[in-house]
């Protein structure tokens, strides 16, 4: 167990503790008989425990439904407390900040210090995408009016401070390389701009939606526009004589063909007097050193060639050895850097089918085998624990690539479906449905969108963390509809 798992799990117990001795229990009991989320919750929780009844991996089964008892402790505990207000609701708010900055901080240091750290590692003991929803809730809490105290003398101050932390939070969502968290911000924003008729907020998100759709426009362009030696016709030998190796498959990178103008006999001659590293040794990525330099080669328009080895700078051959595959990768603007692997996957995909390593893509391989498990049992579902045992029959079936991974559909809402069928499915979306209500403030409703977004693209409710985001701000229900500037 980590440290901060242990110290999760050491608060919801001193949380317990807590709520088993304030007492009230007539109260607890008429608010949790009241509380139609709190129903909804217990369905579900419910439901993990049901479909125990036809799975045939008992184990895996028990396992799920013991991580799914905070589903059921947290909202209870929340949800039979009174909701939290005036000046408490501030200070929890301003210290979940703080503590969400004091993170960032610390994996900003890490990023800085720890040479080639994955962007996945900037952050220990939680998930990057899950971290990323933390940063988006903590930017719409600087944004909220009851974030910070906001007496009038330091009114300006406390605007500057708060846009601070919103663009550090910002630029630390780049640093995560988060495409989830910007995708719920943007969503979210717009959410809340429509619902409460926040036109002003509105006019500036389309500006600034705009001025994005011209970044990856600009970007696209540069990606995709061909240098000469992609035009012109194609040279049968290097300036050696020995014979050019050209797919002519039309992958594309950086403006250039990445698999024309290959001779790797030159290629690994010219390596070795370059370096010690073989280029048989595998990158931090998952590949073989050769492909990243022959992508390297091609990124800066040179041939895959000895000519092409012998024009790098020694900073460029140091840059391969680690793996970088794209000088945009390690000297590129981050958003840019961003666009580049997202073509670059979808190059990868259109022109090889591959989807294994690549983060988008391997998601939607990974949805089409959860609907085609879920079609396979569409009444009840495969039961709580046997849902990866029948995504890993599927990819061994179709021998796709995936099939050595044990991984989740990155999809809750394919995930319930597939457990427990139409009929689970529908029983706890009737008893979520039934417990929607006008949002209380447009902090909650930014919430509750971002919820419901992250379930499209990861299994939320499947770890700690994730359980923690959908919970933990059951307490402030009761916040006032004016939280948010106009």
């Amino acid at each position: 167990m980590s440290c901060s798992t242990g110290m999760t799990y050491t608060t919801g117990l001193l949380l317990i503790v807590n709520w088993l001795l304030e007492g009230r229990w007539q109260e607890k009991w008429q608010m949790a008989k009241a509380s139609k989320l709190l129903h909804a919750f217990w369905v579900l929780s419910l439901m993990y425990v049901v479909g125990l009844l036809w799975t045939d991996n008992l184990p895996e089964g028990m396992e799920t439904v013991r991580s799914m008892v905070p589903l059921w402790v947290a909202p209870t505990i929340f949800l039979t407390s009174r909701p939290v207000r005036g000046i408490t609701r501030t200070i929890i708010l301003g210290c979940f900040v703080i503590a969400v900055m004091v993170v960032t901080i610390i994996g900003f240091v890490r990023w800085l210090t720890i040479p080639d750290l994955p962007y996945r590692d900037i952050i220990p003991y939680i998930s990057h995408i899950r971290f990323s929803l933390i940063c988006c809730m903590a930017i719409f809490i600087v944004c909220s009016k009851h974030s910070m105290l906001t007496d009038g003398r330091f009114r300006t101050l406390f605007v500057i401070v708060r846009v601070a932390f919103a663009v550090w939070l910002l630029f630390f969502l780049l640093l995560l390389r988060s495409y989830t968290g910007f995708v719920v911000l943007a969503v979210a924003s717009l959410v809340i701009c429509l619902y409460y008729r926040r036109w002003k907020w509105l006019a500036l998100w389309l500006t600034g939606t705009a001025l994005c759709v011209l970044m990856v426009w600009l970007g696209c362009r540069s990606y995709y526009h061909l240098v000469p030696m992609a035009t012109e016709p194609l040279k049968e030998y290097t300036e050696a004589g020995r014979p050019y190796y050209h797919a002519q498959d039309g992958f594309v990178e950086n403006g250039n063909y990445v698999n024309n103008y290959i001779c790797r006999e030159e290629l690994r001659a010219g390596w070795a007097r370059r370096s010690s590293v073989s280029l048989d040794n595998v990158s931090p990525s998952g590949f073989a050193l050769e492909k990243s330099l022959i992508r390297y080669l091609n990124a800066l328009g040179l041939p895959k060639d000895s000519v092409g080895v012998a024009a790098l700078t020694d900073d460029q051959v140091d840059e391969i050895a680690q793996g970088i595959a794209n000088p945009v990768y390690r000297h590129g603007f981050m958003p840019k850097r961003m666009l580049y692997v997202m073509l670059f996957e979808y190059e990868s995909y259109r022109c090889y089918h591959a989807v294994e390593g690549f983060t988008m893509l391997q998601r939607i391989a990974l949805w089409e085998c959860a609907w085609k498990v879920f079609l396979s049992q569409p009444l009840i579902g495969t039961g709580t624990g046997d849902l990866q045992d029948e995504m890993h029959r599927v990819f061994v079936d179709e021998d796709s690539p995936l099939q050595e991974y044990n991984k989740h559909p990155h999809n809750q809402y394919l995930t319930l479906l597939a457990m427990f069928g139409v009929l689970g499915f529908a029983i706890v979306a009737f008893f979520f449905l039934r417990a929607l209500r006008k949002p209380s403030s447009p902090l909650m409703l930014a919430w509750l969108t971002m919820i419901l977004l992250s379930f499209l693209t990861e299994n939320t409710l499947d770890t700690l963390a994730g359980i923690m985001v959908c919970t933990w701000f059951l307490p402030f229900r009761g916040m006032p509809k004016t939280n948010m500037k106009d």
